[in-house]
């Protein structure tokens, strides 16, 4: 019985076969974790959504930013990209149940057993663990509502914001929790993200921050698990944080850990991934 994590798989289903191959992975008595973008840039991301939602309870994922956008997609509120592979997806028999499934994906894993959090960008330093859950929460419930559009929408007036019991500037923190959850890298040091700079902290410009290298108000004994960092490549991260997004689809790795013992399995893939 073992517990695997796995970052990053952009639609690289034929990668994830191989690494669950590796592994041994039974459905039946481990279980599989995901860090989020399962789909986009990979050419098999129907495939790959397939698989998973096949494992049932035996896998769970946290929600990306391209989840997120396959959402925004569906929901008309974002324009369809080639490059965003989502054709398949749209034309499959079972988009709905698909859709409905990662609606109600949650945005924050934790086992409390093993002092995990897992989300796919990372945790802010200036949350704790009851902020972390709450904000969770708060973008998870109106996922699943009506009102869904909410998250999305970044002009918001504040009659229609009203009708939701969601004043504007709180409507506007969520979104921004948002970003904290699925596109956070770097951040100023008065708690700002910055979104624009997106390689590795060697280059960086002087003034931003990984989030992981400034000081958490999480509980030091939880381990945080994430993805969305391609670019990190081998920079050393702090002891009980794992990045795990080797970037398969840009032809890095896919990249595994197997909880009991932090042992590491990394695949090379090929690029542009097939």
């Amino acid at each position: 019985m073992s517990t695997y994590f796995i970052g990053d798989v952009h639609g690289c289903y034929r990668h994830l076969q191989t690494i669950l191959d590796h592994v041994c992975f039974n459905p039946n008595v481990d279980t599989l974790h995901f860090t989020g973008d399962l789909i986009a840039r990979g050419p098999n991301s129907l495939e790959v959504l397939r698989l998973v939602y096949a494992f049932k309870t035996s896998a769970s994922i946290v929600l990306g930013n391209h989840e997120l956008h396959l959402l925004k997609t569906y929901f008309g509120i974002n324009g369809r990209k080639r490059k965003d592979y989502f054709d398949a997806i749209f034309n499959a028999p079972d988009l709905e149940e698909l859709i409905n499934w990662l609606r109600h994906q949650p945005m924050l894993y934790i086992d409390e057993n093993k002092k995990i959090l897992m989300t796919h960008a990372g945790i802010h330093p200036n949350w704790n663990i009851n902020n972390t859950k709450e904000y969770a929460q708060e973008i998870e419930e109106i996922l699943v509502s009506d009102h869904y559009f909410l998250l999305f929408k970044k002009d918001m007036h504040d009659n229609v914001s009203d009708m939701y019991q969601i004043h504007n500037s709180k409507l506007k923190q969520i979104q921004e929790n948002i970003n904290v959850f699925t596109r956070m890298r770097y951040i100023y040091l008065n708690g700002q993200l910055d979104l624009k700079y997106k390689g590795a902290p060697n280059d960086a410009p002087k003034n931003i921050y990984p989030w992981f290298s400034l000081n958490k108000l999480v509980d030091p004994a939880y381990n945080i698990i994430f993805g969305h960092w391609a670019s990190l490549g081998e920079i050393k991260i702090p002891s009980g944080m794992h990045g795990l997004d080797s970037g398969c689809c840009w032809g890095g790795a896919l990249t595994l850990l197997r909880w009991e013992d932090k042992k590491i399995v990394s695949i090379p893939c090929d690029h542009p991934s097939t």
